[in-house]
């Protein structure tokens, strides 16, 4: 009997032992597969957290940089009107796209309830809204380029400056004797012998050297239609080709060619029709 009773405790132990064993090792494994779960929701939490926090910053940056094209819309208008711009392809109007997105609101919902496509249409629009600005002052940039170069071209200063006018634009009696009328296409400036002949407006030169009823003579191309002509001169200081710029000394003041006395014949064209110089004093 007791030899019997001892084998079945040595049998019985061992086994319960096991599988007390295994029980443990079976609420380890389920304890660190639920923490494991637990450690990666609250990783894929706090990543959620950065991401909203992410694109929070960058919505509000977003929104910030739209009211920063909307307000250009006034300065668009002040530029156009300073330069006189009364139309154009690109004139600014108010952007009628889509309205301003509460970006916090938004973020504050669950990422199933926010809309996609409202987000989309937003980043359209606000594209669509810097292009347009983008080419408006475009516009004005060539405008202003454009205008300062007509107003370069365009003739503004007296020839001669120390010279008196003596003969006027139009129709006059022949200088030479001759009671017959004739039109005088230019002015005449009357001054001392090798007085300094400036250029009125930047251009450049198309002829330089004796041309006939002139003597020696310059002839000056600004473009936008605008010529300029400087006759009986005594020595000329540019050349066929050069370009000038206004107020350039370009010859001496003489009387060659055709001429009763030491002068400067100065005309103006416009288009090709010679005008009064005057009017561009």
């Amino acid at each position: 009997m007791p030899r019997f009773g001892s084998g079945i405790k040595f049998s019985v132990y061992p086994l319960l032992l096991i599988l007390i064993l295994l029980a443990w090792l079976a609420v380890t494994v389920y304890a660190v597969f639920i923490a494991s779960k637990n450690i990666d929701y609250e990783i894929v939490k706090a990543d959620n957290k950065v991401m909203k926090t992410k694109f929070a910053m960058i919505a509000e940056e977003l929104s910030r940089n739209r009211k920063y094209i909307e307000m250009s819309q006034k300065t668009d208008e002040q530029m156009r009107q300073m330069l006189g711009m009364k139309g154009g392809k690109h004139v600014n109007r108010p952007f009628e796209g889509s309205e301003e997105i509460n970006f916090k609101e938004m973020l504050a919902k669950e990422a199933k309830d926010i809309d996609e496509e409202q987000i989309n249409q937003y980043l359209k629009d606000t594209t669509e809204l810097a292009q347009a600005r983008l080419a408006s002052f475009q516009e004005i940039a060539w405008f202003y380029a454009n205008q300062k170069n007509i107003s370069d071209s365009t003739p503004s200063i007296k020839p001669a400056t120390d010279a008196v006018i003596t003969s006027g634009f139009g129709y006059r009696l022949s200088p030479f004797g001759s009671f017959i009328a004739s039109f005088h296409k230019g002015l005449d400036f009357a001054g001392k012998p090798n007085s300094r002949i400036r250029v009125t407006a930047d251009g450049v030169v198309r002829h330089a050297g004796w041309a006939q009823g002139y003597g020696q003579a310059v002839l000056v191309d600004h473009g936008f239609g605008y010529s300029t002509l400087y006759g009986h001169l005594a020595d000329i200081k540019v050349k066929a080709g050069d370009v000038v710029k206004r107020g350039q000394f370009i010859a001496n003041m003489g009387t060659t060619g055709r001429s009763t006395g030491v002068h400067l014949h100065y005309e103006v064209w416009k288009d090709g029709t010679p005008v009064n110089p005057r009017s561009y004093f």
